[in-house]
């Protein structure tokens, strides 16, 4: 290094400061830059010029964005605002998301007109002083680093760390999660600094004097909205389904939760010299040494009809349509599975369509971690319970037992996100982030995160367990800790979190719903929606947006189900309405379909209140154009429910043009061919034999019972000429799918009941149309065992 001549040392220098000057002059968000400098003078140099010509940067180009005039008193304030905060770290607590957070909530941006100031950037200085730090210290430091990719989000910011060689070449083996999701390394060239001797006080938590924002221009905080109090879903939407990232992002993982457990080694070994004789003042009197296990595995119980299901890859099932008319969320969620009412003789089965779900989905996914084999697992998970036993045991501080239970909730979390949901795997790892809020220090960032993990996982264990009274009280607490999650969270700094926490509350409320006072908890759940809606802006996160607006649209239209139904279908519309703005159908189909189909499902039910033609017109619109992206080749499943909902929205057109024969011919054939299609790939389903297919969703027989109507209904209709064969050919079509749908019903009395009277209405039918030839033609199509149940009536 003293070789190289000083002139050049000075060029490098000043290229690499350009690109890291460029690099945070950009503004990006969740930005992780390390700078590299032994020269710890330099270093120091750096960092104040950075900090000042930074903050030149921005106050000019943020007064042209946001159209300031100069010397007014918001151009003062947000000039005054710095764009890049110096920290240093803590060496009691050297956790770099937590001195973030705690400066922006004692200076958080100002609020310009009705949008807020961009988030700054921070550097933090003084990580050579952990040299002298014990082990303890410095393994929780590296800990801390490594979940920095999941607390960054919440503050929005960027972080710049200074590091000197020693602990830069360190990073890749002591935090692999860190070094997986930085953004650019910045080295400059500079002789090795001797440390100073040690003093006794440490920097502040707040950043240098200059990065302070003058109190000669007051920062306008924007209120604080609470949560509404009042006495939840992946959309997705507890969590979305978990996709496979890289085989290199999968090893860091594993390293990582190697990492965490040799911290926790390293941790044991340094204990009784680091606290011969404290015990830990802040430990909770009820903290346990070591989870119990459950004493038996219990698969998820299968759900009653109305209730929901849990795929096998623990994400939940998406498109699931329903007897009912009942649209879906855009997460893949759960639905309820609501059974028809039957109907008259001349009367079709209610139509089939997607069902309302609701799910949490918006908690932040791991990357996918290749599931270990049994032994492994096993051996892993006692030997970090053996590790927390082992803190309790040397009365370690608060912060070590935190991180040791969050590791371990985080293990089982993983397993469930991987598929493996048992109630075993669900309870302790609820236990686990409960065992963590209980030693973690009170201004954790991580608190929220903790929070909405455990609601997702109590929304997960509301729909494993058998019985009502278990599933109302998971859900209750999943909802309770949504609520403490949102108290912990500030509207100015943390939109984004905000907003999922209250998206995850909404689905939350509308699963109780389905247990517990339905219209006050689906007004809660629309009161969450529309707060996540706040703060989720269009501009920002036009997905997630759309998602929730989705997700507003079915609890509206769910809430229609028992109050002001014309009021709440038309806001449902509304919604869904809103959201087909957000997604490009060239770019994600199926989800725009899915809306589509939503969307069609409202206008269908509208029409059952008011305007029924112009209603219905509005719907087939909607389910034709959700047809075009929902292809039997994309997605057969759904495609079959889109053509079940067009069937019987035909069908009710035809009802309600009675005094046009031909229109109302027309629209019974298109009823016809609608159900026949969805009929045909429900048929080329039953033939594959692939487990990842989707459930059908719909009741097939209900289907086969609407279609028998629709031709009974051309066959008999006097206004419909047609020929004697003609009607014959449609009664025994009706007649067959009749017998379909009683053969399929026969262990449902009332639906078999209501079959039995269509089969009865369609043999008098023939000889009514036919004569005794056709009475005769009819019966001999009907199985020898119903001939009992059917000579009698006749």
């Amino acid at each position: 290094m003293t070789d190289t001549p000083s002139r050049r040392i000075l060029g490098l220098n000043q290229q690499t400061y350009q690109r890291l000057k460029l690099a945070l002059g950009l503004g990006l968000r969740r930005q992780i830059f390390v700078a590299v400098c032994d020269d710890l003078p330099l270093r120091d140099r750096l960092a104040a010029q950075l900090e000042a010509e930074l903050m030149q940067l921005s106050s000019a180009s943020q007064a042209e964005q946001y159209q300031l005039a100069e010397g007014t008193e918001t151009f003062t304030t947000l000039r005054r605002y710095p764009r890049l905060i110096s920290l240093h770290l803590s060496h009691s607590d050297p956790n770099p998301v937590a001195q973030m957070a705690r400066w922006l909530a004692q200076f958080p941006p100002p609020q310009i007109g009705n949008r807020r100031a961009p988030m700054p950037a921070f550097q933090l200085l003084g990580i050579e002083h952990l040299t002298r730090q014990p082990a303890a210290i410095q393994r929780l430091f590296f800990t801390h680093l490594q979940g920095i990719e999941r607390s960054l989000p919440m503050l929005e910011s960027s972080l710049l760390l200074w590091l000197p060689q020693p602990w830069f070449r360190a990073l890749p083996q002591s935090a692999p999660e860190f070094w997986r999701c930085r953004t650019g390394i910045f080295e400059f060239v500079g002789d090795p600094t001797p440390l100073p001797p040690e003093n006794v006080r440490e920097p502040s938590d707040h950043a240098l004097t200059s990065s302070k924002p003058s109190h000669k221009a007051p920062v306008h905080k924007a209120p604080v909205h609470k949560a509404p109090i009042v006495s939840r879903h992946k959309s997705v939407q507890p969590g979305t389904p978990v996709q496979s990232e890289t085989v290199s992002a999968q090893a860091a993982q594993s390293a990582g939760i190697q990492d965490d457990w040799t911290s926790l080694l390293d941790d044991l070994d340094r204990l009784d010299e680091l606290y011969p004789d404290d015990r830990p003042t802040a430990a909770p009197v009820t903290a346990q040494s070591k989870l119990p296990l459950p004493d038996r595995l219990v698969n998820p119980p299968k759900p009653p009809v109305s209730g929901s299901t849990i795929s096998q890859n623990g994400a939940s099932q998406r498109d699931r349509p329903a007897s009912t008319a009942n649209p879906a969320t855009t997460r893949q969620a759960p639905k309820p599975v609501f059974l028809v009412q039957p109907p008259p003789a001349n009367q079709p089965v209610d139509p089939a369509a997607e069902t309302a779900a609701h799910e949490p989905t918006e908690a932040p996914a791991l990357p996918f971690v290749p599931a270990a084999p049994p032994e492994t697992k096993d051996l892993s998970a006692a030997t970090l319970q053996q590790q927390i036993e082992q803190l309790h045991q040397q009365k370690a501080p608060p912060g070590l037992l935190a991180n040791a239970y969050r590791t371990l909730g985080n293990l089982y979390r993983d397993r469930v996100e991987q598929g493996d949901v048992s109630l075993q795997n669900l309870s302790i790892a609820i236990d686990a982030y409960e065992q963590t809020l209980q030693w973690m220090h009170g201004d954790s960032p991580l608190w929220v995160d903790v929070l909405n993990d455990v609601g997702n996982l109590y929304w997960m264990l509301a729909r494993s367990v058998s019985t009502l009274e278990q599933a109302l009280s998971a859900l209750h607490k999943a909802a309770q800790s949504y609520q403490t999650a949102i108290t912990k969270l500030n509207p100015q700094t943390q939109p984004h979190m905000l907003s999922m926490v209250q998206n995850n509350l909404g689905a939350a409320y509308a699963d109780l719903a389905r247990y517990d006072d339905p219209a006050g908890n689906l007004q809660r759940s629309v009161n969450s929606y529309q707060q996540a809606l706040r703060y989720r802006k269009a501009e920002e996160e036009p997905q997630r947006y759309a998602s929730t607006q989705n997700n507003l649209g079915t609890t509206y239209w769910n809430l229609a189900q028992h109050t002001q139904p014309v009021v709440h279908l038309k806001q449902a519309i509304g919604a869904y309405s809103e959201a087909l703005r957000y997604y490009n159908p060239e770019q994600e189909p199926l989800n725009y379909a899915m809306i589509q189909n939503n969307l069609g499902t409202a206008y269908w039910n509208l029409a059952q209140h008011e305007r029924p033609k112009d209603w219905l017109m509005l719907a087939l619109g909607a389910y034709r154009m959700a047809l075009r992206y929902r292809t039997q080749a994309v997605n057969p499943t759904a495609f079959a429910a889109t053509q079940n909902n067009l069937g019987t929205a035909y069908w009710h057109l035809a009802n309600h043009s009675k005094e046009d024969a031909n229109e109302r011919l027309g629209y019974l054939q298109q009823a016809i061919a609608a159900y026949e299609s969805a009929l045909s790939a429900a048929a080329s389903l039953a033939e594959q034999t692939t487990s990842s297919l989707q459930p059908l969703g719909f009741d097939l027989f209900a289907t086969h019972n609407n279609l028998g109507l629709a031709h009974h209904q051309v066959a008999t209709d006097p206004r419909i000429a047609l020929s004697t064969a003609e009607q014959s050919t449609h009664l025994e079509a009706a007649l067959n799918h009749h017998l379909q749908a009683l053969d399929g019903w026969q262990h449902k009395a009332e639906f078999r009941q209501t079959a039995l009277n269509c089969i009865l209405q369609t043999v008098r039918s023939f000889y009514s149309q036919c004569g005794i030839s056709g009475q005769n033609l009819a019966l001999s199509s009907i199985p020898g065992y119903l001939l009992p149940e059917i000579l009698p009536s006749l």
